[in-house]
Formats: C-alpha cells, sequence, structure tokens
C-alpha cells in the first residue's frame, strides 16, 4: 500500500483552514492530518477559524483514523512514506463535487459516446472535479436509454479508473418541467407527467438516476414525486412557474433541493394587488431546501451572490458549473445538448449564449472558477467557498466517504495556490493531475 505524505501545507477542512499542516494518505484513504510546526501568518481576514499549525499542535489538534494517542508519542520510529509532496504554503482541499453539469472540453453527456464523455470527464477533473453527477436536457426517450446505458459501464469502469472524475448518478432536467420556465431546454421534449413515461424512465434510469429536476405545480408531480423517491431518486424544483403552496407541498413530497437558483424558476407576481411568492422565494425562505448556485460571476452579479449567501446561510448553498461542452475551450459555436439534436450556440469565453445573443445557454465555468467567483466577488472566506463545492453536495447527495479530508474518508484531493489555479489532482490517492 502506497503511502503519500503532502507536508508544508494549508489544508482546508470543514471547519477552517491548518496553515502548515501534514496530511497522510495510504492506499485510497485519508490516514491521518496533523500539524507540522511553526507557519506563517494567514492571509485571510475576517475569517476567525484560520490558525496556524503551531496554535492547533498546542491544542492537541491530531485527526487520525487510528486514534490520537496512538500519534501522541515520537514520530522518529514511524514508516516513512513512499513519496513525500511538499506543498510549498500551497492549499490542500477536498476534491471538488460537481452535482450539475453537462459537458467540457467539447464533450457532451447527451451524446452518449464514449469518447465524447471522455473529453468532459477530464476537463473537469484538470479543474478539480474528482466526483460529478452527469446532467441531462429534455430529450427524446432514445438519447435518455443510451445516456442511461453508457453510465452503467462508464460507472463500472471508473469505480477501477482514477483517472477520471467518479460517477455519482446521473441528474436529469425533464421531462416534466414547464414550458414558461424551459431556458435552453428543448421544448419538443417536454411532457406532462404521466405513469407510464415515469415507470419507463425509472426503470430504464434503475441504478443511474440519481436527481430529477421537476416542475412540482404539474398536474400529476406529487405522483412521480412519490415514485421517484421510492426508486432512491432526490428531487429538486426547477425550470418551474410554480408558487410558494407549490413548493410547501413539493417539500412535503420529499424534494430537498432547488435547480440553479434564479435561473428557470418563478419569483413574486401579484394577484388582485396581493403579492404572491414563487419558486424564488419559496427556495430562500425553506431550510429544507439546499440551493444550486451558478457562481461563475456571469449568472449571478455579486450583489445577488452576497444575498443568497445572506439568505441561505453556508451550508445550504450548493456550487454547480451547469457546464456545457464549450467549458475549458476558446471563444465559437458549439452545440447544446447532443451533437445530433442539439441546437448551435455561441461561447465567448465567459458564457454561452443561445441564438439571440442574449438568453444564457448554460456555463463554461469550471469548479476553481466558482470557488475564486464567491471568494473574491461574493466575500466568502475560503474554506467555506470549498465547502459549498465539496461538503455540501456531498451531504445533500448521502455521501459519506467524499467532500472532506478527514482520516478515513477517500483521498480525494485538490492543490491550488493562492489564485486557485489547480496544480495537482488526486483522486482514490492516484495522482491524475
Amino acid at each position: 500500500m502506497k503511502k503519500t505524505l503532502f507536508v508544508n501545507g494549508n489544508i482546508i477542512l470543514q471547519d477552517g483552514i491548518l496553515e502548515g499542516g501534514k496530511l497522510l494518505v495510504a492506499g485510497d484513504r485519508i490516514q491521518r492530518i496533523w500539524s507540522g510546526g511553526e507557519a506563517s501568518e494567514g492571509k485571510e481576514s475576517g475569517d476567525g477559524r484560520r490558525q496556524k499549525a503551531s496554535e492547533r499542535k498546542a491544542s492537541g489538534d491530531v485527526r487520525d483514523n487510528r486514534g490520537a494517542e496512538a500519534w501522541s508519542k515520537d514520530e522518529a520510529g514511524w514508516e516513512a512514506p513512499d513519496e513525500t509532496v511538499d506543498l510549498q504554503g500551497r492549499y490542500l482541499a477536498p476534491g471538488f463535487i460537481d452535482i450539475h453539469v453537462h459537458g467540457g472540453g467539447g464533450g457532451d453527456f447527451m451524446d452518449a459516446e464514449r469518447s465524447s464523455w471522455q473529453q468532459a470527464l477530464s476537463t473537469h477533473l484538470q479543474h478539480g472535479t474528482t466526483s460529478l453527477c452527469p446532467t441531462t436536457l429534455t430529450a427524446s426517450g432514445k438519447e435518455m436509454e443510451s445516456v442511461f446505458s453508457l453510465y452503467r459501464e462508464m460507472e463500472e469502469e471508473g469505480e477501477q479508473n482514477p483517472s477520471r472524475p467518479r460517477l455519482l448518478g446521473v441528474h436529469m432536467e425533464g421531462p416534466y418541467i414547464a414550458e414558461s420556465m424551459k431556458g435552453a431546454q428543448n421544448a419538443d421534449y417536454i411532457k406532462l407527467p404521466e405513469k407510464g413515461l415515469t415507470d419507463w424512465l425509472l426503470e430504464k434510469g434503475a441504478g443511474a438516476l440519481r436527481i430529477l429536476t421537476m416542475a412540482p405545480e404539474l398536474e400529476g408531480a406529487g405522483d412521480v414525486a412519490r415514485a421517484a423517491r421510492e426508486a432512491g431518486v432526490l428531487l429538486s424544483v426547477g425550470h418551474s412557474d410554480a408558487r410558494l403552496e407549490d413548493v410547501e407541498q413539493a417539500v412535503r413530497d420529499g424534494y430537498t433541493m432547488a435547480t440553479h437558483l434564479y435561473s428557470g424558476m418563478s419569483t413574486i407576481i401579484r394577484e388582485n394587488g396581493m403579492r404572491r411568492p414563487g419558486v424564488l422565494e419559496a427556495a430562500m425562505l425553506m431550510d429544507e431546501l439546499d440551493v444550486e448556485v451558478i457562481g461563475d460571476g456571469m449568472h449571478l452579479p455579486a450583489s445577488l451572490l452576497k444575498l443568497i449567501v445572506k439568505t441561505k446561510g453556508m451550508d445550504r448553498i450548493i456550487l454547480v458549473t451547469d457546464a456545457m461542452r464549450a467549458a475549458g475551450l476558446p471563444a465559437g459555436h458549439y452545440k447544446l445538448g447532443s451533437l445530433k439534436e442539439g441546437q448551435t450556440v455561441w461561447s465567448d469565453g465567459q458564457i454561452a449564449r443561445m441564438p439571440d445573443g442574449i438568453s444564457f445557454a448554460g456555463s463554461v465555468a469550471t469548479a476553481d472558477r466558482l470557488i475564486r467567483v464567491m471568494r473574491d466577488e461574493a466575500g466568502v472566506p475560503l474554506w467555506q467557498a470549498v465547502n459549498m463545492m465539496t461538503r455540501n453536495p456531498a451531504r445533500a447527495l448521502g455521501e459519506t466517504e467524499i467532500g472532506v479530508l478527514e482520516p478515513g474518508k477517500k483521498a480525494d484531493l485538490v492543490c491550488f495556490d493562492e489564485q486557485i489555479h489547480v496544480e495537482r489532482v488526486y483522486r482514490d490517492g492516484v495522482e491524475v493531475k
């Protein structure tokens, strides 16, 4: 079993940053995290959670799956690691988790082609994403069946192949969405809830489908929600024209998330002079709902990012890229959705737009950019921005072995500099960048 020791790092834990810390990986697991001696003063202001390693050491902060007592003895006799990585003050964080991503690097998961999936997976891995949910658009039954089939193949291979991100299940947007809130979705494949189609989707998606984005106000949506929950599928309200009372019922039906907050969702309307909240206000108000946020600096300005943080708090925000195939590529024309059925959109390298030149057609961001925007533009402390891309999505999915740096957890690691430029990536303890 290979052992890798990381030294002189600013280790991003779920409750703060351990400066000048050490982290030991044994095989595919984190074995130990502990203080590494004196460290420089913290660079963040107003954080309140950043400690020098010497301060942690003085308070006895040793995290170890063998027990702290085992490491309280002199370290001279411990077994030397096979490799030592000097981080030279760079950050070491958990691998990023993206639960809403359509593609990247020229590939889209709707292509349902192995080479296209590999392009997307490789692109996001290079930017620190070690786990993700391939996300679909509204599409024909044939396309969806192909996506589910390829997912199962790629997931099985991926368990033995750490050179690409871990697959956490398909995130399916539609077909049960409101046409008035379709955004860039193809209206030809939007459907009203129907038992036969629902049964077919759950059967074909068995073992693959993880998240279903749906409009809960549609007639029959409650029956779909109950069937999906029985099948172990998580529910997210999105592309929806619902009112507050519809979302309240959705939560009772088992919804736990809201898809890309502000995008494709209703807001306040007036009926007979009275204001009626929509999905946006419901998602902000209801503590039961986690909210996806596309923190690319384009979909939402800094003021709205700050409002979301102030309203929802740090623990209920899940950063997502919602990236399409142009992510990681220069400006140009690209297909949104599959190469066969998708529509041509334009990317300027910062955002993708529909043919009207105004409406957004998904992002072209990668996970590192989201964390940078949340820190630099929304004023979120770095360790909490990282939680939004790691711990929070892991919790929302019920994934207990990833998302935080703790002894016993999977050794999915990202090393980056002060500007959050990713330099090293490890999945299951194996260096993949």
